[in-house]
């Protein structure tokens, strides 16, 4: 107790002397007297460092030293520090914070940090947290806090005691915390050390000398703990350098983990041993940043059969509920639970779950196609590692989910599906039973079918096992990569050629085989055999009397059609059937509806060329010269049983094509659209009997050469015109609004045939577009509105897809007064659904949709508000 009493005395004594000195001598004076106070360092290896202390120095770093430097920076001002020189500053100042507890000095200068204002104190305290890193003295921290250093600090803590514990939450949060807390506090003028790119390197390289440590102390069998760094390494990770830090720290342990068992499992040590709300933040990048599937097993062990933490993101997480846009994570994460024996049963059960989710038809529905295709990767992946002991053992439990699942694949309306399911399909058959039926789909080869296809090659090391003589960590900022490129050299092979004789041949064989041994030569052949002598005929005025002649008359063509007498007439009535329907309108009404059912009947029996383009423009032609008539049969139709799903998409397509047609605007004289643009071409002057002036054909030259400004209207201002569509809309939109929840036995518009119910969406929108702006434009766009509020939940995405396609036509479609007026709530449920679908909607492309209508929304109401304002 005397001594305690002795030292506590001379401390207050010492920082009374401070307190009070008027001079640079005193000042020094004191500071020389705290020194004695100080340990004695003798640096006994070269990188181990030990404190030899007397009672009086034991004494003063427990119960003194931390108060102490808390003094000094409060003393510290241009009157006593500021007259120090730099020799003098560093030997009796700054030994205060480099030689003592390294834990106390650092928090205690971030805490005075913390609390300072723009002063000489936060620049001199600045300057000393720098000559702390670049002293390396964190390496000294972690070296004490894993028990490598312990006879330094017993004087502080017990080993693992309550109060170690809240010592390290403190150590680990400002360390971490120090690039973003000095980018707080200094702003634009922050050090180069405290930037991530020079702080995160420099504590990699005291982390790795704190590392080497701790494996020359298990090589002689010493105790020593990874706890501590563990728990930094986690806070870095949460921090947000996660990347960074194993860029560089993978760059320079790979080596050392792959020769020395020690090492790899001192790197397992500190992976595992995170805490677990840092697990996922610290395994994530991991293993995204290592470039193959046998590393894993180097930094983690057989931990993911005994921590339930790391085998929930491993097995779950990683597989079934994140998305990367590369497989690397899935290639490393599948290939280290398959390889090892110990692993083998996660594989399996990881595998079993995969193909039931993948196949799930509910799964599929409300889950992104870039998700999808994510798990798609994973189950191809996952059969790249099959080998075949398991094989055998889930070969039937496979195919017998397989079945299932590519069906459900197949059956949905989008065909990126459709692929994945089939394609998979192929390979997993092949990879249970490469000897048995081969599956074809006949896939094509797109960059998504090569790229899972080449996932059935299981990923080989290409690790350079040659490195640099010298590795600097403070150098280490951008790193180095070297991409290592497999090139596939693909080898063409050419067949030889091959002469083939008959003797009934034609033509004599002139050309010779050469072989390599002999060169045999073929007789001339006889004039018995030659033809040369012959004249061949005439054949440049004969003409082709089997050739059909196209019918010149409407109904010719329609019985054509209906009585289908060959290829050769069906395919002449239906090339001139478009020409025939647009070039004699009159009487057309009596039988348009005749000759749409004749034409929608109409099959491709002879496989002719064009077929469809001819029997759709025809079509097209019908509703648009008779639009009332047609458009009522075939929105009629639509409904009726009996019909193929090509039809009735078919149907759909005509009537869209054909609204779009009728409401563009035609020339009243002619009936037919504008004309194209011919003012560059120089016409020539009507003839006249009266000679041409050389002033006028002058003038005219020069005006036609001449570019002018500020003229006024060059050209006659549009004439309004009719449009056509506006009386018959109704007709091409309303009947196919109805019966569309009606379930016949061929077809389901809300169930399995919803592809066609997203298609009919996308017509009902262009049909509301072309009414744009006319009389019935208001009734239908509030028709329209209620009617995709009833679907707008619908599962299949291309349902939704089309629902927003068909909300936007109707904002583009009505009057913005009238859309904001008289259909004020409609257009409000729609926009709260807008936001509904860009928060919560799994699908990318309805995301964007939905966006694309609201700011077109957004835009409409401004400019109505503009115009309100512009008018009062």
């Amino acid at each position: 107790m005397s001594l305690q009493s002795n030292v506590r005395a001379s401390v207050r004594e010492i920082q009374n002397n401070l307190r009070r000195a008027s001079s640079k001598d005193a000042f020094v004076k004191g500071l020389k007297c705290a020194c004695e106070f100080l340990p004695c360092q003798q640096n006994q290896k070269a990188d181990e460092i030990c404190h030899q202390l007397d009672e009086s120095s034991e004494v003063f770093l427990k119960n003194h030293h931390s108060q102490f430097i808390q003094f000094l920076l409060d003393i510290m001002n241009m009157d006593n520090v500021g007259q120090l020189n730099k020799d003098e500053f560093t030997k009796y100042f700054l030994i205060f914070f480099l030689n003592g507890s390294c834990e106390n000095a650092l928090l205690a200068v971030l805490s005075f940090i913390g609390r300072s204002g723009p002063s000489y104190q936060l620049n001199k305290s600045i300057a000393i947290l720098e000559e702390f890193l670049r002293q390396h003295k964190i390496a000294t921290i972690l070296q004490e806090q894993s028990g490598l250093l312990r006879p330094s600090t017993c004087y502080l803590y017990e080993w693992k005691s309550e109060g170690r514990t809240l010592l390290w939450e403190s150590l680990v949060s400002e360390i971490a915390s120090i690039p973003d807390k000095m980018a707080n506090k200094l702003k634009t003028e922050i050090s180069d050390i405290f930037h991530p790119k020079r702080y995160i390197p420099l504590l990699i390289s005291d982390i790795l000398s704190t590392l080497g440590m701790v494996c020359k102390y298990i090589r002689l069998s010493k105790d020593c703990s990874l706890e501590f760094i563990s728990h930094l390494v986690g806070k870095l990770c949460i921090s947000g350098y996660a990347d960074q830090f194993w860029d560089i720290m993978l760059q320079q342990t790979m080596l050392l983990v792959r020769q020395d068992f020690i090492w790899s499992r001192v790197m397992e040590t500190i992976v595992t041993r995170v805490p677990d709300r840092c697990m996922e933040s610290v395994l994530v990048p991991l293993v995204k940043a290592l470039g193959w599937y046998g590393l894993m097993d180097r930094f983690l062990g057989n931990c993911v059969t005994q921590n339930q933490k790391i085998q929930l993101l491993l097995c779950t997480k990683l597989i079934f509920h994140r998305y990367f846009s590369t497989p690397q994570v899935l290639q490393n994460v599948i290939g280290y639970l398959a390889t090892g024996a110990s692993r083998k049963y996660l594989y399996a059960k990881m595998l079993k779950e995969l193909v039931q989710v993948w196949g799930d038809r509910s799964s599929v529905q409300h889950t992104s196609y870039e998700q999808h295709y994510y798990l798609t990767q994973a189950l191809v992946i996952s059969m790249a590692f099959l080998n075949d002991p398991q094989k055998h053992e889930l070969k039937d439990e496979l195919l017998r989910h397989l079945l299932t699942s590519v069906d459900n694949h197949i059956s949905f309306a989008d065909a990126r599906i459709r692929k994945l399911g089939m394609l998979v399909g192929e390979i997993i058959t092949r990879k249970l039973e490469p000897d048995g039926p081969d599956l074809n789909f006949e896939v094509g080869d797109d960059d998504e079918v090569k790229e899972l296809r080449s996932l059935l090659v299981v990923p080989e090391d290409h690790f350079n096992i040659e490195i640099p003589d010298e590795l600097s960590m403070l150098l280490s900022e951008n790193g180095t990569e070297v991409a290592l490129l497999g090139i596939d050299e693909f080898l063409e092979s050419s067949e030889p050629s091959s002469v083939m004789s008959s003797a009934g041949a034609q033509k004599p064989v002139t050309s010779s085989v050469t072989s390599s041994q002999d060169i045999q030569t073929c007789d001339p052949p006889s004039d018995l055999d030659s033809d040369d002598d012959l004249e061949p005929y005439d054949l440049t005025n004969d003409t082709d009397k089997s050739k059909v002649k196209q019918p010149k008359y409407i109904r010719d063509c329609m019985e054509d059609l209906i009585n289908n007498e060959g290829p050769n007439k069906v395919g002449e009535a239906l090339k001139a059937a478009e020409s025939l329907i647009r070039g004699n309108p009159f009487g057309l009404t009596e039988i348009s509806a005749e000759f749409s059912k004749v034409l929608l009947h109409l099959t491709d029996e002879y496989s002719l060329p064009d077929f469809r383009k001819n029997r759709f423009n025809s079509l097209v032609a019908l509703a648009v010269m008779a639009p009332k008539q047609v458009a009522c049969y075939l929105s009629e139709q639509f409904y009726e049983r009996n019909y193929s799903i090509r039809q009735r998409l078919d149907v759909i397509e005509v009537l869209g094509t054909a609204a779009q047609e009728l409401s563009k605007p035609t020339d009243l004289n002619t009936g037919k659209g504008d004309k194209p643009n011919i003012s560059k071409i120089e016409e020539l002057p009507p003839p006249s009997s009266e000679p041409e002036k050389w002033q006028e054909v002058v003038q005219r030259r020069i005006d036609s050469k001449t570019r002018r400004f500020g003229q006024g209207k060059t050209r006659p201002e549009l004439k309004a015109v009719e449009n056509k569509f506006s009386p018959v809309a109704g007709h091409f939109f309303y009947p196919l609004l109805k019966h569309f929840d009606r379930t016949e036995n061929t077809f389901d518009l809300m169930g399995e045939d919803c592809f066609v119910l997203g298609r009919l969406m996308y017509t009902l929108g262009i049909v509301m577009y072309a009414a744009a702006n006319s009389p019935p434009a208001k009734q239908m766009g509030k028709t329209l509105l209620e009617f995709i509020w009833v679907l707008r939940f619908h599962s299949d995405s291309k349902v939704r897809q089309g629902l927003l396609f068909a909300v936007s036509m109707v904002y583009l479609s009505v009057p913005a007064h009238m859309l904001l007026n008289d259909l004020q709530q409609e257009v409000f449920e729609s926009k709260n659904w807008l936001e509904d679908v860009i928060d919560k909607d799994v699908n990318v492309t309805c995301k964007t949709l939905a966006v694309q209508a609201l700011v077109l929304l957004e835009n409409i109401i401004k400019q109505e508000l503009l115009c309100d304002t512009d008018f009062t």
